[in-house]
């Protein structure tokens, strides 16, 4: 029903209102009016131009979270680098990788175990002596092999040695004569406990005659008065045995033992010898080198120029962890300030326990490195990590030589420069020989 005094509105009217609303009268003070003012005041450009701007901040938002994170810094400094590695996603877990890395070597005595090698150059080719009853031994034509077992170097020993199980023996000629130093167990130091001997040859394939006076032996062991006896020890040292001796000759022809003592802290000490290397009836007073509080231990030395570098092995030597390490220092008593660097370890080189390593020359004079690193005949090569093999021996798990090349640096530091190849399989290994006892 329609009031009296207006018209009907027609249904086309009544939609067209619907659809776009009749214009209000002008009016300063109604919002609608500024807000139209302003649409048609703008143009289509800056609108397009404003949405574009509204979209790339939205992205922003959404990539980094929040629009304050996305704070501009340089790139190149160190504040945008931690932004940079913040903003991106972590990229998945990758090989560490060494600009010295050297892979791919092979043992070249494998047949038996040939822990802590010591191997040194005759007229014959190479021979090569390692840790076991009687100071086992073998010979080779060259580095690689292949390597034939002759009889053990010691088939006597010493009166005041225990037994003729040898740790670590280092082979080298002085004055014409092959001196063999030893380390062997002695009574009044404990499980285990040794000092260190030398024997004598005119040919190191031949037998090796033990000198009866010990070269270093604690005051506290059941021996001979020692050329070394320690006396200079630090309160906080084990009052153990020594093992690990390494003989050095430095330019000028003064020649020193080096070598570790047993117990935790472990230290590396030298000592001046005479010149034929034997203790004779002299007496000396040994230097601690490097101590640390775990293991370091099979001291080795060379000097490049007026650098003495020094190579030990660190860790547990039944474990893939054991590494060959070297330190540097102008001084041959003092490696106080020296700094470690690792030669080689399982990351460097993908070997099981790289480690008891011993310098040497090849057949061009050029230096050299043997040492041991645990195989597993079983697996059919590199024994894998995570396990103690000395004292879960599993796999049929051993300690091969390996040898390789070296270089050093402009700064004297050590590099493998590459691993030397076995020639060809090795023979089987003879049967066990016993060690008759000298003396009482």
């Amino acid at each position: 029903m329609v009031a009296a005094g207006t018209q009907p509105i027609s249904s086309s009217q009544r939609l067209r209102d619907e659809v776009t609303p009749q214009r209000r009268p002008y009016d300063p003070s109604d919002l609608h009016w500024v807000r139209m003012s302003l649409v048609r005041r703008t143009s289509v450009a800056a609108v397009a131009a404003t949405a574009l701007v509204l979209t790339v901040v939205l992205t922003l938002v959404t990539s980094t979270g929040s629009v304050a994170s996305t704070r501009w810094v340089p790139g190149n400094a160190q504040a945008g680098q931690v932004k940079a590695g913040l903003a991106k996603q972590r990229p998945p877990a990758k090989l560490i990788t060494f600009r010295d890395r050297v892979v791919g070597g092979l043992p070249v005595l494998s047949y038996r175990g040939a822990a802590d090698p010591t191997v040194a150059r005759y007229a014959g080719g190479w021979v090569a002596i390692s840790t076991g009853p009687g100071a086992p031994r073998a010979i080779a034509t060259q580095p690689g092999g292949p390597w034939q077992n002759i009889p053990s170097a010691l088939t006597t020993q010493p009166s005041w040695a225990l037994s003729g199980r040898y740790w670590a023996s280092d082979l080298v000629e002085v004055n014409g004569l092959w001196l063999l130093y030893f380390s062997a167990e002695v009574s009044g130091i404990g499980v285990d406990g040794r000092c260190i001997g030398v024997a004598t040859a005119t040919d190191p394939t031949g037998a090796f005659v033990p000198d009866e006076r010990p070269l270093v032996c604690p005051r506290e062991a059941v021996a001979p008065r020692a050329y070394d006896r320690m006396k200079r020890r630090d309160r906080g040292m084990p009052r153990q045995g020594v093992i690990d001796p390494e003989y050095f000759r430095d330019r000028g022809g003064q020649g020193y033992l080096l070598y570790r003592t047993q117990g935790r802290p472990s230290s590396i000490r030298i000592v001046a010898l005479p010149a034929d290397g034997r203790p004779g009836g002299g007496k000396a007073q040994s230097t601690e080198l490097v101590r640390r509080g775990g293991v370091i231990e099979n001291p080795t030395m060379a000097r490049r120029g007026k650098q003495y570098v020094l190579l030990t092995s660190e860790g547990e030597f039944g474990q893939c962890t054991y590494k060959t390490t070297y330190r540097r220092s102008a001084t041959i008593t003092d490696f106080s300030k020296s700094k470690r660097g690792i030669l080689v370890d399982t990351r460097k080189s993908g070997l099981c326990g790289p480690g008891g390593a011993d310098l040497g020359r090849g057949a061009s004079g050029e230096p050299m490195i043997f040492f041991h690193g645990w195989t597993c005949p079983e697996l059919g090569g590199n024994c894998p990590g995570g396990n103690d093999y000395d004292r879960n021996n599993i796999y049929g798990a051993q300690r091969s030589m390996f040898a390789a090349s070296l270089r050093f640096t402009s700064r004297k530091a050590p590099k493998i420069r590459a691993y030397v190849a076995p020639i060809q399989e090795p023979p089987a290994p003879p049967p066990t020989t016993t060690v008759p006892r000298q003396g009482r």
